[in-house]
């Protein structure tokens, strides 16, 4: 890309001055032509105008609020009229039936179901007239729903006194149907009222509300006043005093409507109490009032009050009517003037527009043109075009053109200098120019630290690769470096015929240090260690830190092992040596170490005929390990017989893969044998390998290639599975293995397995076995070396399996301990069993003592002899197993091995007592 030619800064103040034309300012005018004024004025117009469109729709809104009002109340005026024939017809047949003839029952019956019907239909012509508003109709909807299921229920029961329960218990329904209605109407009468701010609307809204509830309230007197006549024995009290509410809230809601604020309502509802039906049921209500004991009225009095309910309600509907008429007139009264005053601001607000529009327009001619061509120069600037900026239009534009001009001169040396920043030629001469005014003397200064900011970053990018490839602590190169050099090495000694060793650096009791004299001593050690390492090699070699305490030297060329050998173990001795911490003589700390040699060689199974640089790092590792093994602070090299070892353990390890699958694994069972009887409860269950061709491998051979994997938790679960399973063989064959207890071998890593007491509770759960019947048994030395495998020993031992600890003796539990260890059993080490030393009879004796303190059983192991069982029997000892009982059997030939140990024992036993 071509660099634009260097413009001076200087240039900036020599632009060529053009000339103006005096022209009137921007200000001017705006000024002038009271544009913002004019503006602003109708912006208020316009709030006017939108205030009175909300009074209009807010009035509207308020019209229909109360024309659903006046439908639903309708409704519920013929709703509770519906409901008066049908409790009269309960309570009046109940009358006539104790007063009077079946003739005047059925009389009585018919003109009650007349009332019922014609009630019935007043009410769904008045659902069908309140269905018709669209506020109402969802209620209206509702309540037609609910009012037919209430009309189907009327009458039910199989018996007259069911069929009386039910139709009282209608009443109430009713009533509730009412009672909703009557919130509904409220509401809409509520949000009517709020709607508008107008004194009048709101006025005859609550004249409306109060001759509403005044109206509800009547409907309610006559059901009261049925419920009173007919009252059974003992009921007279509360219905009473329903009633006495009904009464008493009527007439204190009509005095609240006698002092509406519209005449018509108070003189209406005056004239409506004073129509004859409305004095009929007043004498009457009054009468039953009056008379506390109550009474039995004659039917024809109670069918000619039903009449007169209807009288009265529509009565009393009149002035609601009247009442919803005048709130209906107050509400389009209202609208009307909203719309008036819509009208007047609208036509306000258009002349004041036509002002604006005008005046917009004229200033649009004079001052946009030159403002549009400024702006689009401007844009053209921002996208990165500098282009050049024409002076002209209003002084303030032109005053804008000249800086936006001086900006582009600016920003043309800018770009220049950028460009060579981009191109990276940070020594252009561009860069050392200055851009003038203060402005220039800022993007100088950014330019210049862009500059160093690259320059450092050159350096960080530097040192991030050394961090990435070097290990913090000991600035040697880490794991992954250590690899690529190796690799590099080893494609070097392809094309030249030499070889590269690797010396594995394993540093022996350095978690010592760590403990004892915390991390920052182990942080001093590690960095000792690195440089006394650096200085024992050759400066062609490589020293890296593979992580924690292990350390590799790749030396390159190798001229013979012996000489590796012997750089083996000067690594040793230098590391060997004492390391004063906190540079004091007088705290020092000491480690060893283990090395590990490999050395690259041929090999026809890789591609390119040899190892790679993670096979040789492996092979060095093992050879380390089995330094570390063989007692460490030795050197050991990874030769043909390591590698046959390790091939000869791997084909073990496939081979007891395939075992566990071929079900080539057998038990055998050892009888632990009682010493007070000679019975055998228990036996121990043991894993035996029959391989095909081969015969029975020894354990010896492949336990511990199974310790040093996951098969070994393999083999547990199914010693468990296999034991617990013959054990319900036996008890299902009867004799004398019915019954017996098994203990079988945990090792450490299935211990520290989280799956152990799920295998125990599967293995339990599959054959049935109660877990008493169960042991585990766990050497010492697991047992002292994981304390956190105690809790899951707790918990086998919740669910009722026994623990014991096998060879007990060998590790360095204490017998102060044995309180706190989660385990039931002790079983002797064959070591003291065999010893004929006094000091260690006296310690078998201890620990026979010692568990009989702790409630815990004893059994010894490896007797072979009856001299060991005369002397364990001297001891106190519970239980022996061992050769001269019997040895490991099948199954199949347990039970004669079993009634062997009794025999054994019984001639072992006269033979003693012979002695």
């Amino acid at each position: 890309m071509p660099r634009p030619p260097a413009v001076d800064p200087c240039q900036v103040a020599d632009l060529p001055e053009q000339r103006e034309r005096r022209t009137i300012s921007l200000r001017t005018r705006l000024l002038v032509l009271v544009l913002v004024p004019l503006i602003g004025f109708s912006a208020f117009a316009s709030i006017l105008v939108t205030h009175r469109i909300q009074r209009v729709q807010a009035a509207e809104h308020a019209v229909r609020e109360v024309h659903a009002a006046i439908a639903l109340d309708a409704l519920r005026a013929r709703i509770a009229e519906e409901a008066i024939p049908l409790v009269s017809s309960v309570e009046l047949l109940e009358l006539s039936t104790a007063a009077g003839t079946t003739r005047e029952r059925e009389d009585l019956a018919v003109d009650l179901h007349s009332l019922y019907e014609e009630a019935m239909s007043r009410t769904d012509a008045t659902a069908a007239d309140a269905g018709t508003d669209p506020l109402a109709r969802p209620a209206v909807e509702g309540t037609a729903a609910r009012l037919a299921t209430v009309r189907a229920s009327r009458g039910a029961g199989e018996t007259p006194s069911q069929r009386t329960t039910s139709n009282r218990q209608l009443f109430d329904k009713y009533r509730y149907l009412v009672e909703e209605l009557s919130a509904a109407v409220d509401a809409h009468l509520t949000v009517a009222a709020d709607e508008v701010a107008d004194g009048q609307l709101q006025d005859a809204v609550d004249d409306l509300r109060r001759t509403a509830r005044a109206t509800t309230l009547a409907g309610e007197e006559i059901p009261y006043y049925l419920g009173l006549v007919a009252a059974p024995a003992g009921g007279e009290g509360p219905a009473r005093q329903s009633f006495l509410g009904s009464w008493a809230g009527f007439r204190l809601a009509s005095g609240d409507v006698l002092t509406a604020s519209g005449a018509a309502v108070r003189s209406g509802w005056t004239a409506a109490l004073a129509h004859p039906d409305s004095r009929t049921v007043d004498q009457t209500l009054a009468d039953a009032v009056a008379t506390p004991a109550g009474g039995v009225p004659d039917s024809a009095v109670l069918l000619s009050l039903s009449t007169a309910v209807v009288g009265r309600d529509d009565a009393l509907r009149a002035v609601l009517d009247a009442a919803a008429g005048a709130a209906v007139e107050a509400a389009e009264t209202y609208r009307a003037q909203a719309q008036r005053e819509l009208l007047n601001y609208s036509a306000v607000t258009a002349v004041l527009l036509a002002l604006s529009v005008g005046g917009t327009l004229y200033t649009s001619r004079s001052i946009a043109g030159p403002l549009a061509r400024l702006a689009a120069a401007a844009r053209s600037i921002s996208l990165g075009e500098l282009v050049e900026v024409h002076v002209e239009g209003p002084p303030e534009a032109r005053t804008v053109a000249r800086g936006l001009g001086a900006a582009v001169v600016s920003l043309r040396s800018v770009q220049a200098q950028a460009q060579a920043v981009a191109d990276g030629d940070l020594d252009d001469e561009i860069l050392r120019r200055p851009v003038g005014g203060p402005l220039g003397r800022v993007v100088h200064a950014s330019v210049r630290q862009i500059i160093g900011a690259m320059h450092e970053r050159e350096r960080l990018q530097e040192d991030l690769a050394h961090q990435a490839t070097h290990d913090a602590l000991t600035t040697l190169p880490n794991r992954a470096e250590a690899l690529a050099q190796t690799d590099r090495a080893l494609r070097r000694t392809r094309r030249t015929g030499d070889r590269v060793g690797l010396l594995f650096v394993d540093l022996d009791q350095f978690k010592t240090v760590n403990d004892s004299l915390g991390h920052g001593a182990g942080d001093a050690v590690l960095r000792t260690v690195a440089e006394r390492l650096r200085e024992r090699v050759r400066a062609v070699d490589v020293v890296a830190r593979l992580g924690g305490d292990e350390f590799l030297v790749v030396v390159e060329p190798v001229q013979d092992e012996k000489g590796l050998l012997d750089l083996g173990q000067a690594l040793i001795d230098a590391v060997s040596a004492p390391i004063a911490l906190a540079g004091s003589t007088e705290t020092t700390a000491s480690v060893g170490a283990s090395v590990g040699v490999a050395v690259s060689r041929h090999d026809p199974g890789s591609p390119d005929g040899s190892v790679d640089a993670d096979r040789l790092l492996q092979e060095a590792h093992t050879a380390a390990y089995r330094a570390k093994a063989a007692g460490r602070g030795r050197v050991e090299v990874y030769d043909d017989e390591l590698r046959h070892a390790l091939a000869a353990q791997a084909a073990v390890e496939e081979g007891l893969r395939h075992a566990l699958v071929a079900d080539e694994l057998v038990l055998h069972y050892q009888p632990v044998t009682d010493l007070d009887t000679g019975r055998v409860r228990s036996v121990e269950a043991l894993v035996r390998w029959e391989k095909p061709g081969e015969g029975l491998v020894p354990p010896g051979r492949f336990i511990p290639v199974a310790e040093s994997s996951d098969l070994i938790c393999d083999l547990g679960r199914w010693a468990l599975r296999t034991s617990l399973a013959q054990l319900r063989a036996f008890d299902a064959a009867g004799g004398d293995c019915a019954g017996l207890r098994v203990a079988v071998n945990v090792s450490g890593r299935h211990l520290r397995s989280p799956r152990l007491v799920d295998d125990v509770r599967d293995a339990l759960a599959a054959t049935g076995t109660s877990p008493e019947r169960l042991t585990l048994e766990i050497t010492e030395t697991v047992m002292v070396e994981d304390r956190a495998a105690w809790s899951r020993l707790g918990e086998l031992r919740a669910i009722g399996v026994r623990i014991a600890i096998d060879d007990f003796g060998t590790g360095y539990t204490s017998f102060g301990q044995l309180a706190r260890v989660p385990v039931d059993v002790l079983k002797i080490d064959k070591s003291f069993v065999d010893s004929d030393d006094p000091r260690t009879v006296e310690l078998v004796r201890l620990v026979v003592g010692a568990a009989r303190s702790f409630g815990l059983g004893v059994v010894a192991e490896g007797v072979e002899q009856a001299e060991q069982v005369h002397a364990l029997r001297a001891t106190g000892c519970d239980t022996v197993q061992g050769f001269y009982f019997s040895r490991p059997v099948p199954a199949a030939r347990l039970e004669d091995a079993v009634r062997g140990c009794q025999e054994v024992f019984d001639a072992t036993c006269e033979f003693e007592t012979a002695s």
